[in-house]
């Protein structure tokens, strides 16, 4: 009998590029399929909430996929834990009903971007060193700016598979400890590269690049080209997705 299998994964993403399988390059679809046929023999595809780009880790992407296996769900999840690369981990494994779908069943996704303004030799794989000075109150009511319907073109790669870039945007803060600076934004969707490309056209205007009036302009325009660069990768994690 066929079992529809969902996971919670936790991955440190360094070493991979990025989420999604492709041919001849390390990915954590492709070890997550690699360790399912270990343990069960069986070739698969999963289906993950969404992307991340290389580089971008993970405490909460969700995952299902459908199986044969008729191991217990305790010694599915031991026994793909035992296969998995230590940078990779199942945090939980349950049966879902049939029709559940990771991706397009989806309602709220939350990413998390860490910043710090002291070089960290524990931390330095997993947020971005900022050394120039920058307005940190400026960050709070730029955040702010995009809670809510809007098109998020500018902040988003030039070319998407979605037919429009409009997302809905529930929450987007900045927080603070001591050096240690965390921006929280948590859509029912995003583009590619979308969360990069904010924090770094944020902390362009923090940093005096550009005024925020130039920020709404950026952000109005739906034009990639005009807004700044992408923040690094390793700064950036997907917290979690809710159902």
């Amino acid at each position: 009998m066929e079992r529809n299998i969902k996971i919670v994964l936790e991955y440190e993403g360094t070493a991979y590029h990025g989420w999604q399988f492709q041919d001849n390059q390390v990915t954590v679809q492709g070890e997550l399929e690699k360790a399912i046929y270990q343990l069960s023999g069986e070739t698969l595809r999963v289906t993950g909430s969404g992307r991340t780009d290389a580089g971008v880790h993970a405490r909460g992407q969700v995952v299902n996929f459908k199986s044969k296996c008729d191991l217990p769900l305790h010694n599915m999840l031991m026994g793909l834990n035992s296969y998995l690369p230590e940078d990779i981990k199942i945090r939980t494994l349950e049966e879902a009903p049939a029709d559940f779908n990771a991706r397009f069943q989806a309602k709220q996704r939350v990413y998390h971007y860490y910043m710090t303004t002291e070089r960290s030799a524990i931390s330095r794989n997993f947020s971005w060193f900022f050394f120039q000075p920058f307005d940190g109150d400026m960050l709070h009511r730029l955040a702010a700016q995009l809670i809510g319907q809007h098109d998020f073109g500018a902040f988003s790669r030039l070319k998407i598979e979605s037919d429009h870039k409009c997302c809905i945007v529930y929450e987007s803060q900045w927080t603070q400890d001591d050096y240690r600076w965390k921006y929280r934004i948590a859509a029912n969707r995003f583009l590619h590269g979308m969360v990069r490309t904010i924090v770094g056209t944020m902390m362009d205007t923090a940093r005096g690049r550009f005024s925020e009036a130039q920020f709404r302009e950026i952000f109005e325009s739906r034009d990639r080209t005009a807004a700044g660069p992408a923040a690094p990768a390793k700064g950036l994690f997907l917290e979690e997705v809710t159902y």
